[in-house]
């Protein structure tokens, strides 16, 4: 992967970017959260600059989900052919342009057709998402059994994402990034509350994985001990009568996730986590998920709609009920 300033000019209005901002890329050889952390990622370069970047976390065998996909304005009309360049990291890809056209048109084809067609020539969106999912959870049976998501925000370029790299499954779920004054997470303590919120030691994650097994069958012990060594996020748990019931992780301006057992748990990790945090607080929620979220999603000074998509089907193997942020555009839930 090459790391740049042209790199994070590519992504740098992404998720995943706002949520970890300088700590996502090392940047200026600094390692944070991409160099060491479980996903794959794909650089495409024309005459070494990047043009294009993605990256993918593999969630299951049959699962993946897509932390970004951004294409250079200037290659989104356009059919490229690549050629892989060799590197060391086998998680860290890098293509370059041999050749590019103004962008051809197969309208006349099926969608299967269009979308999954074995071509030398396709557009750079194409190129890089069919590399990061051949590289995670592979193409083969991509129609029947596997499932790809995405989480995009408002103005993204959705059009691309749809018709060109085939996430035509939108979920019946509503979501929303919500920035809120820090003072709304202080006011939610409590004197009477019977939780206690504890900071995490990142060298002995326990607490956190027993509770993220109670949130989803997902496996992501090697993903969250790269997120909660990445520079400048931390990371508290709750515990009711000794046993832990929720975590909480955050940058200083970012509540990256927040999972509780109940809204008891959840107002005590908000806010413990904002005592430290900046006056103006960002989070992805989900939408009439309980009366406390629906209470800061209405007193939030800024609400920006999400659209999740997926290749195949929508995800139902998650605990939403035990979520109160989502830690979108790094991974699922």
């Amino acid at each position: 992967m090459i790391y740049s300033t042209a790199v994070a000019d590519i992504i740098n209005k992404t998720i995943p970017y706002q949520a970890l901002g300088d700590s996502l890329l090392p940047v200026n050889n600094n390692a944070e959260f991409m160099s060491h952390g479980s996903a794959v990622t794909v650089t495409i370069c024309n005459e070494d600059q990047p043009i294009a970047f993605g990256s993918i976390v593999k969630c299951n065998e049959k699962q993946a989900y897509v932390m970004l996909g951004e294409v250079d304005k200037k290659f989104e009309d356009k059919s490229v052919w690549i050629e892989q360049v060799p590197v060391e990291n086998k998680l860290n890809l890098v293509y370059k342009v041999t050749k590019s056209v103004p962008l051809i048109d197969y309208s006349g084809e099926t969608h299967f057709e269009q979308t999954f067609a074995n071509r030398d020539e396709k557009p750079a969106h194409l190129h890089l998402l069919d590399i990061l999912i051949n590289n995670s959870v592979g193409l083969v049976d991509m129609d029947v059994s596997k499932n790809i998501t995405v989480d995009l925000e408002e103005n993204s370029n959705l059009a691309s994402w749809r018709d060109t790299v085939g996430f035509v499954v939108g979920d019946k779920l509503i979501f929303e990034r919500i920035t809120v004054n820090r003072f709304e997470l202080l006011s939610l303590e409590s004197d009477k509350s019977d939780v206690t919120v504890e900071d995490v030691n990142v060298d002995k994650l326990h607490d956190v994985f027993d509770y993220e097994n109670e949130v989803s069958i997902f496996d992501r012990e090697d993903f969250l001990t790269a997120l909660l060594k990445t520079g400048g996020v931390s990371a508290k748990v709750a515990k009711t009568g000794g046993q832990v019931t929720g975590y909480i992780v955050n940058t200083n301006n970012n509540i990256l996730q927040c999972y509780g057992e109940n809204e008891q748990t959840q107002k005590a990790l908000f806010a413990s986590a904002a005592s430290k945090m900046d006056p103006k607080v960002t989070m992805y929620v989900r939408k009439d998920s309980s009366q406390l979220m629906d209470q800061l999603s209405e007193n939030a000074e800024e609400r920006v709609p999400i659209t999740r998509l997926n290749t195949r089907v929508i995800i139902n193997t998650i605990k939403y009920n035990k979520i109160a942020c989502l830690n979108m555009g790094l991974h699922l839930y």
